[in-house]
C-alpha cells in the first residue's frame, strides 16, 4: 500500500537499515513541503497585492500626466520608396509626418507623428502629450488584475524552484558522503569477497 511505503519514509520511522544522513535527507523533504505549503500563499498574496497596487498606481499617473491632445498635420504622408532598413514599405504602413499642436501653456508645438500612407494636410489627429507639451506615447493598456495573477504564480514558481534546489543540493552532498562512506567500508570487506 501507498501510505506504508510513505510512513516508511517519513523521519520518524524507525527503519533498521536506516542511516542518519536517510534521516536527514526525510526531514529536509518534510521541512521543504511543509514551508511551501505555509509560505507560498503569503508569495503568492504579496506579489499580487504589490503589482496590483503598482498597476493601478502607473494607470492613474499616466492618466495625470499625460492627456490626448488634437494634431495638425502639416504636409501630406506620402509614401517612401524605401524604408531606413531597405525593404519596400507595406502598403498599410505608418509613416513620420510633420505636424503641429498646442502646448499647455497656450504655445504651438510642433514635431513628428505618425500616420497612415495617404493622409492629408490639415488632417486632424489625436496625439498624446506631457506636461511640457512634449510628444509621448500613448497610454499602455493595463490589467492589474490579469497582471497581479501572473505575479502570483510567478512567486509560487521561484519560492518551490528555490526550495527544491536547496534540497537538491543538500541531497547531492549528502550522497557524495554516502558514496565515500560506502567506499571506505568496501575497501574493509571488499577483499574478503572478492580474495583480493
Amino acid at each position: 500500500m501507498w501510505w506504508r511505503r510513505t510512513a516508511r519514509r517519513m523521519p520518524w520511522s524507525r527503519a533498521p537499515l536506516r542511516r542518519g544522513s536517510d534521516k536527514v535527507q526525510a526531514w529536509l523533504t518534510l521541512t521543504g513541503i511543509v514551508m511551501t505549503l505555509m509560505v507560498a500563499p503569503w508569495a503568492a498574496w504579496w506579489a499580487a497585492s504589490t503589482t496590483y497596487l503598482a498597476e493601478v498606481r502607473a494607470s492613474a499617473w499616466e492618466r495625470q500626466a499625460h492627456r490626448p491632445v488634437t494634431a495638425v498635420l502639416v504636409q501630406d504622408a506620402h509614401r517612401r520608396l524605401h524604408d531606413d532598413d531597405g525593404e519596400a514599405p507595406r502598403a498599410s504602413a505608418n509613416v513620420p509626418v510633420p505636424a503641429r499642436w498646442p502646448g499647455p501653456d497656450g504655445a504651438v508645438r510642433s514635431g513628428t507623428v505618425s500616420v497612415a500612407v495617404g493622409t492629408r494636410t490639415g488632417t486632424l489627429v489625436t496625439v498624446w502629450v506631457d506636461g511640457n507639451g512634449t510628444l509621448v506615447p500613448p497610454p499602455r493598456r493595463r490589467d492589474p488584475t490579469l497582471d497581479a495573477s501572473v505575479a502570483a504564480m510567478l512567486a509560487v514558481a521561484a519560492l518551490t524552484a528555490f526550495l527544491g534546489g536547496v534540497r537538491r543540493i543538500v541531497v547531492w552532498c549528502l550522497d557524495r558522503r554516502r558514496l565515500r562512506s560506502w567506499e571506505a567500508e568496501w575497501l574493509i570487506v571488499g577483499p574478503r569477497w572478492s580474495r583480493r
